[in-house]
């Protein structure tokens, strides 16, 4: 038994797997320490990465993958609201085997894992390309911690994509060597259910990959596997359909999806943009938050750098085999890089920037081992003076632009790309076998960039560790008294380590609805929202009646909440409740007459109702039973609080609210419109006494009638595209397991 387990631990992808571990433990362990095992780092990390995988894991058990949560905003769909983030990842799923708020203390060792397994899968793929694997240990350690991994920190969910692509590109390998149709599929299927965004740009990149690795001269042979390889495509984003497909619905109206400009204006972008590309794929990666050159701060996710080797290694491989697959590849990813329109192909010309170099820090990895392993002295000469003049004339060129801004920083990061590319050249060209110096600087090295990262991203945090552990604990203590109220603070972190509905402000995908609400106020941001405080009105609109204070006199006082470093108090103020009649309308038109200060205030006098937002019938009916109010005609001598009062008069009774949906029972002595401030989709179903009613859009917010007398409302919630997608999953499933039976026993050719 220790034999085998000592002949395992010998084998080259558990090796990677140790060693990237390892690194990563050493990288990390001291700011888990000095934390007492809460890990933080700054910005997304602090206020989407840690809030989002609580938010998820409470969402999960509250409804599953078909509800709603209320956490997100004003409430958001579950699929829809977290697949980007973690819906499809395996450490994710680890993660719920502890309880949602112990997220904090498990993340650093998560982190371990992903750099673990991203070293594991890559060192299977390397070695498929090298004559002794020790060199695919080298090349995983390159790939896991490169200046992608390291300036995406602050994105731990980048890091699931990271890990599994390698696996992708082997089963196109397998494919084509061993004609192994299922382990095709089902890596096409994992990518696809891991994260559909960054699996639409390892699609392009696998496209490109085929046609530098496989393409043919022979074009009737090319075209009939080129039909396989498509057929496998499909069935693989078929079987994650039920992931795939909601997601598709949904960001088919997301303003953040982003438009094709044109190709004469892609083409080129300003000499900026250049310097900065040029810079992150030459030194080492900063922290997205504070960088010391060119730019002062970018969340584009531009990150290159190859512990020590950096690229020139990569030159040196282009050099000496120029005609090779691996040159061309790479030759179309260093072009493209610096050509909007090759570059922005890769995400389908979203708001993606440079989150597809992980796929090239991958090649540029193989090429760099494959020089190691294989060196041509004079190629490699000739690579590291380029790599060594591109340095310097990024230097010379941002100090004459002044375009410097932490001199030190950006200097120190020169000198480290320029040893690194020095100590290279000695190992790869003058050492006959360098292999344990290269493996022991290459550790050196990546610890060393991976503990600067850590520190300078914590160093730069807009919130101090302590204030964020604060609120965190004060957010676990929170329990709202009732569940027809908004938290009225603006931080994910309270509203889903509480689990409340809030105003959490900072999301990539939350309801397209919501944006539709945001414009009637001429707000649009792609990832904050809309600040409800700002402007009078707002947030009293939206139930937001409950808010923390350091002061118990700041209002009425709910709760104290004792913290490791102050109390903090869970107040309450006048706000409307969710759901309230309504006695008017305005149009549209007619309330961007009035100044963005002033539109709160009308929505909480009279619900818009715009023709373009609902049927002609519904509009026609709106219409008739309410009257119109006119912009002139809105009564600003009325004060919020007069509002709040009348609303809550108003308010619709006994409300209740799950993932599930929400349910309440109204008592009006005539018909009646009432106004939920909740953002619609297509996934609401509402009914009155059991009778399904329709559902109006107002700004994004929905608007039903309810007749006299008491009745009983309800409120469903299932994702929009979800029951096909799970259609056609099982199908594929099915086909799938039908045609791998079929497979193994003989009966179909390979």
């Amino acid at each position: 038994m220790n034999t085998k387990f000592m002949d395992f631990l010998k084998k080259d992808y558990v090796k990677s797997g140790i060693i990237c571990f390892t690194i990563a433990f050493l990288s990390f362990i001291y700011f888990v320490v000095k934390g007492e095992g809460f890990f933080v780092l700054t910005n997304d990390f602090n206020d989407q990465q840690i809030p989002f995988t609580i938010g998820l894991h409470n969402a999960l058990l509250d409804s599953g993958i078909t509800g709603f949560s209320w956490d997100i905003d004003l409430g958001t769909s579950t699929m829809d609201g977290f697949s980007f983030y973690e819906l499809g990842s395996p450490f994710f799923w680890i993660s719920m085997l502890f309880p949602a708020n112990a997220f904090p203390y498990i993340v650093a060792w998560l982190f371990m894992l992903k750099f673990s397994f991203a070293g594991v899968f890559s060192c299977l793929y390397l070695r498929r390309f090298v004559n002794d694997s020790k060199w695919a240990v080298i090349g995983s350690v390159l790939y896991a911690f490169s200046g992608y991994s390291l300036v995406n920190l602050l994105f731990y969910h980048f890091h699931d994509a990271i890990c599994f692509f390698p696996l992708l590109l082997i089963g196109l390998e397998r494919y084509k060597e061993k004609k192994d149709y299922k382990f095709f599929v089902f890596t096409i299927f994992l990518n696809c259910f891991i994260n559909y965004f960054f699996f639409v740009g390892e699609v392009v990149f696998l496209v490109i990959y085929y046609l530098c690795r496989f393409a043919s001269k022979d074009i009737k042979t090319m075209l009939l596997d080129s039909v396989k390889c498509v057929g496998c495509g499909i069935l693989g984003v078929g079987m994650a359909a039920f992931v795939f497909i909601p997601n598709i619905i949904f960001i088919s109206g997301n303003p953040r999806t982003g438009e094709f400009s044109g190709i004469i204006s892609m083409l080129t972008t300003d000499v900026q943009n250049y310097l900065y590309i040029l810079k992150t794929l030459l030194i080492p990666g900063e922290t997205l938050t504070e960088i010391s050159a060119v730019k002062s701060q970018s969340f584009a996710s531009h990150g290159f750098y190859l512990p020590m080797v950096g690229l020139g290694l990569v030159f040196a491989y282009i050099i000496s085999r120029k005609k090779d697959w691996l040159s061309k590849i790479l030759i179309y990813c260093l072009v493209a890089s610096f050509i909007p329109l090759l570059s922005d192909l890769f995400y389908m010309y979203s708001a993606a920037q440079m989150r597809w170099w992980y796929m090239l820090t991958l090649m540029a990895a193989l090429a760099t081992v494959k020089m190691f392993e294989e060196p041509d002295v004079k190629a490699i000469g000739a690579g590291s003076v380029i790599y060594l003049a591109l340095i310097v004339v990024l230097a010379v060129v941002a100090n004459h632009l002044d375009m410097i801004y932490n001199p030190k920083r950006f200097y120190i990061l020169v000198a480290v790309a320029i040893f690194g590319a020095l100590l290279t050249y000695l190992y790869a060209a003058l050492l006959k076998d360098g292999y344990r110096v290269v493996f022991t600087s290459l550790i050196v090295f990546s610890v060393v960039l991976m503990t600067a990262t850590i520190h300078i991203y914590r160093t730069c945090a807009w919130m101090d560790y302590k204030d964020y552990k604060m609120r965190f604990e004060a957010a676990v203590q929170t329990e709202l008294p009732s569940s027809q109220y908004r938290l009225n603070d603006t931080m994910n972190l309270t509203s889903m380590v509480a689990h409340v509905a809030g105003f959490s402000n900072q999301s990539s995908t939350d309801t397209n609805s919501i944006r539709d609400f945001e414009d009637l106020f001429d707000y649009y941001a792609q990832v904050t929202a809309i600040p409800k405080n700002d402007i009078p009105g707002l947030a009293e609109l939206l139930a937001g009646k409950y808010f923390y204070a350091f002061d118990p006199n700041a209002g009425v006082l709910i709760k104290e909440l004792p913290t490791s470093y102050k109390t903090m108090y869970l107040m309450e103020r006048g706000a409307c409740p969710i759901g309230f009649a309504a006695d008017s309308y305005i149009t549209e038109d007619e309330l961007r007459k009035l100044d963005v200060t002033q539109r709160a205030i009308a929505l909480l006098d009279s619900v818009v109702v715009d023709k373009a937002d609902t049927t002609d019938e519904l509009y026609t009916q709106v219409t008739a039973d309410l009257p119109e109010k006119k912009a002139e005609d809105i009564d600003f001598e009325t004060s919020v609080s007069d509002y709040v009062v009348e609303h809550t008069y108003g308010s619709v009774l006994g409300f209740e609210k799950d993932g599930h949906g929400m349910k309440c029972v109204t008592a009006y002595d005539k018909d009646t419109y009432v106004y939920f401030s909740v953002p619609y989709d297509t996934g609401w179903t509402a009914t009155v006494d059991g009778e399904k009613t329709d559902i109006i859009v107002s700004g994004g917010m929905m608007l039903i009638k309810v007749p006299a007398g008491n009745h009983n409302v309800e409120f469903s919630y299932i994702t929009p595209g979800l029951k096909l997608g799970t259609i056609v999953s099982v199908l594929c499933w099915m086909l799938f397991l039908v045609f791998t039976f079929y497979i193994r026993n003989g009966r179909i050719s390979k």
